[in-house]
């Protein structure tokens, strides 16, 4: 048995450049285990971890690991995670981390400290917790909130759009730069009907553009049934960068990767109101006039004007002594900024003087102050848009959108002028009385929003409903109104607005994570040593060559105890299944329908057929859908909705839950005299007649997003008749044959590696590095064979391989594809999918 010299250097303190050696047994094993991925556990997925071992409690190792076991003293690290470098024989093996577990204790006396290394990423699932993708964006420096209107949407059709752009330049030029380029897209998918086309004749939801054709079913796409896609590479990389990975990840470089899209079809994160929602004014509440006189028998008491606005007759005539005048103010309304944002206040009452009104005279309807918003000439870009308003009480520094609301109120949308109005009781006034013998006052934020709407002018009214003193019966009942004006900015912040990060469907950070290395069947391997880049490398990227990160073949024979040694099935698995999520989609349900051998959309299995039924499925968390033509044209649209709903009006329901990954195919063009209705405002229809093209697959390259391969039958161009090449041909194909074949086994071996073999150490520039790691191939004897798992002691060189062996591959299986489209406005042809 050699020995050698491992070092192990520990930082007290995250962040600092004073290592510290620590003292070590002599006879101590510091086993370091190596494993290929666990795709069912992000914990099992990276290596090296070691197994745990024990330290001497010297008083240096004590010193340096800040007296662990020493509850007296106050500890600098609260994690009990230390940097850690490990030396073997003088060279740099591994970075990560030295976590202390327990410390041992003989007659009261500490003497050992036990611990174990691992790297930065193995501690990855418990940092990613419960977070949810909508939780990336927290790593940006600006907003991915965009105001989706009409006209954004219109132009993101016809051209991909730069929504945000965030460039690493700490790492700029190196493989780890974690660049955050998010680009959008609006797919033409409508999310609740579907669509037919006819320019002459009526048909169920027609999208024609026609001059002449005025058909009653003409019904234009309109903006709230269409959403955007984000790409989704920018996802990627704004979870390499929340937790902190410095990747080299050569799939940066493939087009599709860079191409894919991800559909913003989640719950819309715009429902609530936020502080860009606060309005601002442009001037005071100066403008007082009376308004028409509404009686209430029954109530016996002033009704308010449903839509504020002067009377002719009065004008602004205030009664005498009411507002202004020798007496004082009595009712006052005013705003003014608070902590940046503006406020309004209210008064009731007086000072104690007597000078109101006794509480009989006073009346008002319920004793209530109305508060309006009136928006007017308003045009209508979408038939279900709303207004919304909130009162917020301030409350010290707090963002208006984190203060309590006092009242709220929602009312639909409609052509021309708009009022919507809550009614503030007196209670809700401060230093309310009866008798209104203090100043009852209320301020509050106002915080507001439309739905996709333009119009000229926003009028914010306080009105105050009164019993004269001296006026007799119905004359001596007013109500008096004060008007202000918005500083006009409301119409671009409130309406249509969506967060392209937070809209998206729930789903967690760690499910996202293992979809994409499930999609591209990628591996994540130990960092290169001199620039601490982790490895996220596919199957392609390890078998090129003249790359750093490529496997190389090393030769084993002469350090291995040939004597003893066990083969072994590898895996107890017959069968593999590879599919993205099960989806509710109409047309995916449509098409598992159509489908003879049950499988999805995308889905393949692969099988030895043994008669067993041991089963390993490699699921993601994606859907793909299948693109759908409408009838007269050469659109393909999908449509995102279930068909759960079964009343007439309401046919379709839309699914926001599931995350639906697009391939950007470019800017396609519509058949010659195909136009599309598109709705620009309540009665600006424009036309469309260009699109950018959204497929499941790659058109260009090839490249499906299907484990299965899917035929492009749909995009008119006869050259890409071709099949496309599946996630499975090219991720799993070459590996899942060899896991399937009888001749494939498990070889464990016994070594002695030399310490040039423990430590991995760079050599030239694009060349592999000497030293044991994960990809490389073995060879023994005159076998080769790629590395399941391994544990080696990196004090003694005594190592455990379990290796698999290659055998010469095959392709056994079948692949499933759309048959060409047969779409029917009416309903779909689930026959129209076969298995090739």
């Amino acid at each position: 048995m050699q020995q050698v010299v491992t070092e192990i250097y520990i930082a007290p303190f995250s962040g600092s450049t004073d290592y510290v050696k620590l003292d070590l047994f002599n006879n101590e094993s510091i086993n370091l285990k190596y494993t290929q991925k666990d795709l069912t556990d992000l914990s099992k997925v990276f290596a090296p971890y070691s197994l745990s071992f024990t330290i001497p409690a010297t008083p240096k190792n004590r010193q340096t690991l800040l007296f662990f076991g020493d509850t007296d003293v106050l500890k600098a690290n609260i994690t009990g995670s230390f940097p850690c470098k490990i030396y073997t024989d003088g060279n740099l093996n591994l970075t990560g981390n030295f976590n202390v577990e327990e410390a041992k204790y003989d007659n009261n006396g500490i003497t050992s400290i036990q611990g174990s290394f691992e790297t930065d990423f193995k501690s990855l699932k418990e940092r990613i917790g419960e977070d949810l993708i909508s939780d990336l964006a927290t790593v940006l420096t600006g907003s991915t909130s965009l105001q989706f209107t009409p006209t954004v949407a219109r132009d993101s059709i016809h051209a991909k759009q730069l929504l945000y752009k965030e460039l690493d330049y700490v790492n700029s030029g190196t493989t780890s730069a974690n660049d955050i380029v998010i680009n959008y897209i609006t797919p033409l998918a409508s999310n609740n009907r579907v669509w037919s086309y006819s320019q002459v004749q009526d048909v169920t939801d027609n999208i024609a553009y026609s001059a002449i054709y005025s058909g009653a079913t003409l019904m234009p796409i309109e903006t709230t049934e269409l959403k955007p896609a984000i790409s989704y590479r920018a996802l990627v990389e704004m979870m390499f960068k929340k937790y902190g990975l410095q990747v080299n990840m050569p799939l940066r470089n493939d087009k599709m990767f860079n191409e894919i899209y991800v559909w913003v079809n989640g719950a819309a994160s715009e429902e609530k109101l936020s502080d860009n929602n606060v309005i601002n004014f442009s001037n005071q509440f100066n403008t007082i006039y009376c308004q028409l006189l509404i009686f209430d028998a029954m109530n016996q008491g002033v009704q308010f004007p449903a839509t504020p606005e002067i009377i002719p007759f009065f004008g602004t005539d205030v009664p005498p002594g009411f507002l202004v005048g020798v007496e004082p103010f009595k009712y006052h309304v005013s705003n003014s900024i608070k902590n940046g944002f503006g406020t309004i206040k209210i008064n009731i009452g007086d000072k104690a003087t007597s000078s109101m009104p006794d509480i009989f005279t006073l009346q008002r309807t319920t004793k209530y102050i109305r508060f309006s918003v009136q928006l007017t000439n308003l045009v209508l870009q979408t038939t279900s848009g709303k207004i919304n308003i909130s009162l917020r009480r301030p409350n010290g520094t707090k963002a208006p959108a984190d203060c309590e609301e006092i009242l709220n109120a929602s009312v639909d949308m409609v052509t021309g002028n708009n009022n919507i109005f809550v009614d503030i009781p007196d209670t809700l006034f401060d230093n309310y009385t009866e008798g209104y013998e203090l100043y009852p006052s209320i301020e509050f934020y106002l915080l507001f929003k439309a739905d996709l709407a333009s119009w000229e002018v926003t009028n914010i009214y306080t009105q105050y409903g009164y019993a004269s003193a001296d006026g007799g019966w119905l004359q001596g009942y007013n109500t008096i109104a004060q008007r202000c004006f918005s500083d006009g900015s409301e119409k671009f912040k409130a309406s249509g607005g969506i967060d392209f990060v937070q809209s998206l469907p729930k789903m967690k950070v760690v499910d996202f994570f293992q979809s994409f290395l499930k999609t591209f069947n990628l591996s994540i391997y130990n960092p290169i040593v001199n620039t601490n880049q982790l490895q996220i490398l596919s199957v392609e990227d390890v078998n090129e060559e003249h790359k750093i990160y490529a496997k190389k073949e090393v030769d084993y024979t002469a350090y291995v105890n040939a004597s003893t040694y066990t083969k072994s099935v590898q895996d107890k698995y017959n069968k593999y299944n590879f599919k993205h999520a099960t989806s509710k989609y109409k047309s995916n349900v449509d098409y598992v329908a159509g489908n003879t051998a049950g499988l999805e959309y995308g889905q393949i299995n692969q099988d030895n057929n043994s008669g067993k039924a041991n089963e390993y499925s490699v699921v993601t968390n994606y859907t793909i859908i299948p693109p759908r033509g409408v009838l007269n044209t050469n659109l393909q649209t999908y449509y995102g909705f279930s068909n759960e709903a079964a009343d007439e009006q309401n046919r379709y329901k839309p699914i926001n839950t599931e995350l639906v990954l697009f391939v950007n195919n470019n800017l396609t063009y519509l058949s010659n005299g195909v136009q599309l209705g598109f709705l620009l405002a309540d009665t600006n229809i424009v036309p469309i007649n260009s699109y950018m093209l959204m497929l499941p697959w790659f058109a260009n390259t090839k490249q499906s997003l299907g484990f299965s391969v899917l035929i492009d039958d749909v995009s008119g161009d006869s050259t890409n008749k071709e099949k496309t090449e599946s996630l499975y041909q090219r991720y799993y194909s070459a590996q899942t044959t060899r896991l399937l074949n009888v001749n494939s086994l498990s070889h464990k071996f016994d070594l002695y590696l030399p310490s040039s073999e423990i430590y991995v150490n760079p050599t030239r520039e694009n060349e592999p590095p000497t030293g044991f790691r994960l990809q490389n191939d073995i060879v023994i004897g005159e076998t080769r064979f790629s590395v399941l798992d391994a544990n080696i002691d990196i004090t003694t060189g005594k190592a455990k391989l379990n290796l698999l062996n290659y055998i010469t591959a095959d392709n056994t299986g079948k692949e499933v594809v759309p048959t060409p489209n047969m779409y029917s406005p009416d309903g779909y042809d689930s026959t129209q999918y076969q298995i090739q």
